[in-house]
């Protein structure tokens, strides 16, 4: 999954983002306005200052007010001081090419009387030079340190819970029945703890369910054996009266020989979940090589193809990979023909291995690939007969699954089927 999918980075980005435009539109809005009414003020008050210093030169002497004039003409631009009753302009430095006066005030000098004050209005700040000041600016920076320190810790407090969740509702898929949410997890009071309890509910559900429907084929199972045993001492006796080649006779053992190979498989499913999985490491290459020796030695005819990689280590029991595996190779072998090749590989896929069993057989329908490995489906073949009990490949996934790996099947492009084991590499 890519990084802007997760929904992690996609609370923090927004949280983040968002703090960071209402910063952004605060200062340039508000900021703006506290801006210009602290620029009118601080021009308004040195304008003050300096009205006030020549209003006391201009009362005193006309000829020092000329020459003073001269100098604040030259020093503070941007102000008209004009004296009402005689309409005389005491200082003017309003540019001459430009926009009218922005505003008038009063100033009253040291006798009393009062004049006309005219100031320019105060250059503007745009808002790209107040943004790029803001931008610069310390506090800005400290803001979006603190919203994005806040912005990650908002989107682990929501995700990482629901990670947990998601692990083990994995573990719960992978066959861990007893696998349970957290006791902090179950505790919290809002909609995760709900959300929690409800998975620990779902959990003991599905552990009761799929627990009662073992030991129901376990016992089921259990109770064939002493009819199926008695059905074969009456085959026998009548193999004994009628004959070996006896129609009847062989439909008889026929029946009973399939009934004893589905019981078989159905207490082989069932010993399957009794078995420890083990944390001891074993190496898949050396457990490869063993079966496809067997292959060899039940059908030498069979074109055998292998490619196995050294060093490819997992951790669990090996007989869950032996059962897996070996259920693969039977299936492949009953379903192609004799001389058609059967092909083996074994890579490491960065942290883990794959597996890889092809066959050059007819494949499989494209609407039976994905219910292959469900228990007792059965696809038909080209001569009508139904193919096993549907149990190989679902006791094959079940193995696979409590290695901690997946498997999957589908038809190579080249002909045949292809089954992919992939468990992840001894740490």
């Amino acid at each position: 999954m890519k990084w802007y999918r997760s929904l992690y980075w996609k609370i923090f980005l927004t949280l983040w983002l968002s703090s960071a435009l209402i910063v952004v539109a605060t200062v340039l809005i508000i900021g703006g306005m506290a801006d210009r009414q602290r620029d009118q003020e601080v021009q308004e008050a040195r304008a003050r200052a300096v009205a006030e210093r020549l209003l006391d030169r201009y009362e005193r002497s006309a000829s020092r007010h000329e020459e003073g004039d001269e100098r604040r003409r030259r020093r503070w631009p941007g102000m008209r001081l004009t004296d009402p009753e005689s309409g005389r302009v005491v200082h003017d430095s309003l540019p001459r090419r430009g926009p009218e006066p922005a505003r008038e005030i009063s100033v009253q000098s040291d006798s009393g009387r009062l004049y006309r004050l005219e100031l320019a209005p105060s250059p503007r700040m745009t808002q790209l030079n107040r943004l790029l000041g803001m931008l610069v600016s310390v506090q800005f920076v400290l803001i979006l340190l603190v919203s994005a320190l806040t912005s990650l810790l908002l989107s682990a407090l929501v995700v990482r819970p629901v990670n947990r969740l998601r692990q083990h509702t994995r573990a719960l898929y992978q066959g861990d029945l007893a696998t349970r949410s957290e006791r902090r997890l179950v505790l919290r009071g809002d909609e995760i703890g709900e959300l929690a309890r409800e998975f620990n509910a779902m959990a003991d559900y599905v552990e009761r369910t799929l627990g009662a429907s073992q030991r129901l084929m376990q016992d089921v199972s259990h109770e064939l054996r002493a009819p199926l045993a008695r059905m074969q001492a009456a085959a026998g006796l009548l193999e004994q009266r009628l004959g070996e080649e006896d129609a009847l006779v062989q439909r008889l053992n026929r029946e009973c020989s399939r009934i004893n190979r589905l019981i078989d498989e159905i207490l082989s499913l069932s010993r399957l979940e009794a078995l420890d999985p083990g944390q001891e490491p074993f190496d898949v290459g050396v457990l490869t090589r063993e079966l496809l020796d067997d292959v060899s030695f039940q059908a030498p005819a069979r074109p055998l193809q292998r490619h196995l990689d050294e060093g490819c280590r997992v951790r669990g029991n090996p007989q869950l990979l032996e059962r897996a595996l070996g259920n693969v190779l039977n299936n492949a072998l009953k379903h192609t023909p004799e001389n058609g090749a059967l092909e083996v590989s074994l890579r490491r896929q960065g942290q883990g291995i794959e597996l890889r069993i092809r066959d050059h057989g007819a494949g499989v329908e494209a609407d039976s690939l994905p219910r292959l490995f469900d228990p007792f489906f059965r696809r038909k073949s080209g001569d009508g007969d139904p193919d096993g009990y549907g149990l190989g490949l679902s006791i094959a996934r079940r193995a696979v699954s409590r290695l901690g790996g997946k498997i999957e099947a589908r038809n190579h492009p080249g002909g045949g089927l292809e089954v992919v084991i992939t468990m992840p590499l001894a740490g």
